[in-house]
């Protein structure tokens, strides 16, 4: 059994951008750095390394044979788990970051893709079990970034509700206020017009313990501009209220499609159809709707464009031509094939011999 050829398959696969996939919120802010930090590659090989996971992944997709799938169980549940198939890759080398000194940043020795190496009795199984890892690990990933993002995301939104909630009153309160403000300058400026028409020439500076010493008409046209400011308000934080129901309507169904599946690329993909369901039966000519609407599709296609198109083996999987074990180890293992049968043959002649002159006697 020791002389049985084994073929080694590798490959490497590729992070396609930052992950996971931040937003840039002004067009002036860096370019986030390609990869995976080191701090959450940590926490997804932590996850990818679950022998549970792997069996699962594995029999969803069904690309391993009973055999093959048996080694890459054995594989999980040894002591070093798969950390010698998939070993992660950085942009700089330890060597690299002495040279550059100071060059080198955290974040931009990223994680940047995945070496994945397997051993197989035949080349075709060894190149199935590479690109098996790599799809598994990229899920596992996928999966990670969105069961953190979509279990709290509900959470989080329907507290930004009740915040805007708490703004409209506080902002209705001062419309209010500067309603009531602006009726009582207008009766004192209608008592004393005289006085009221004298604009004021003199330059100064203007805060609340002296505001009230300015002319009525001048304090009346503060008070419009405060209302106006007022009213604007309210209809900001009503707009944003307004889009963040949605988002809740949206995220609500996202959280029971994570809870549905432990697949991050049947999650992602299943995100534009669940997109779909929630705006059915909306006024797509509501200009918040549409606001809303498109910028989950852009999440979605930004991520999909990652994970799932740009994250990909831009090496391999190998088909390997030639065995994995050196000329000298195939040799050795042979000689000890055939002293092993070689021994077994002498033994069993002797005790042959034996029986047969015990039987003549």
């Amino acid at each position: 059994m020791y002389a049985f050829p084994k073929y080694r398959s590798e490959g490497f696969f590729q992070f396609g951008g930052p992950i996971p996939v931040t937003v840039q919120k002004n067009i002036k802010d860096p370019e986030p750095n390609p990869g995976i930090s080191l701090a959450n590659y940590k926490r997804y090989a932590a996850a990818f390394n679950t022998s549970g996971r792997f069996v699962e992944f594995s029999e969803k997709n069904k690309t391993l044979d009973a055999k093959d799938f048996e080694k890459m169980r054995r594989a999980f549940s040894a002591r070093e788990g798969i950390s010698q198939m998939i070993e992660p890759v950085f942009p700089f080398t330890k060597l690299d970051a002495k040279e550059l000194a100071g060059e080198v940043k955290d974040g931009n020795n990223n994680v940047i893709g995945l070496r994945i190496s397997a051993v197989n009795d035949t080349p075709e199984g060894a190149q199935r079990m590479v690109a098996l890892m790599g799809r598994y690990a990229i899920d596992t990933i996928i999966y990670l970034i969105y069961s953190d993002n979509l279990r709290f995301k509900q959470t989080e939104i329907t507290t930004k509700i009740t915040k805007l909630d708490n703004d409209i009153i506080k902002e209705k309160e001062g419309l209010e206020k500067f309603k009531r403000k602006g009726s009582d300058l207008k009766q004192i400026v209608n008592r004393y017009p005289e006085p009221a028409s004298q604009a004021s020439r003199q330059i100064v500076t203007i805060n609340d313990d002296n505001a009230r010493y300015l002319s009525p008409v001048t304090q009346l046209m503060t008070s419009e501009v405060e209302i106006s400011e007022a009213t604007e308000a309210i209809l900001q934080a009503k707009t944003e209220q307004s889009k963040n129901t949605l988002l809740l309507e949206y995220y609500k169904k996202a959280k029971d499609l994570i809870n549905s599946t432990s697949s991050g690329e049947e999650v992602l993909r299943g995100l534009e159809p669940l997109k779909i369901e929630v705006f059915k039966n909306k006024n797509m000519d509501d200009e918040v709707i549409k606001q809303v609407y498109n910028s989950i599709t852009i999440d979605n296609q930004n991520a999909l464009n990652i994970y799932l198109e740009k994250s990909r083996f831009i090496a391999g999987p190998s088909l390997p031509e030639n065995r994995a074990d050196r000329l000298s180890q195939v040799v050795g293992k042979a000689a000890l094939f055939g002293l092993l049968l070689s021994l077994i043959f002498v033994i069993g002649r002797n005790w042959w011999r034996e029986n047969n002159l015990s039987l003549l006697k």
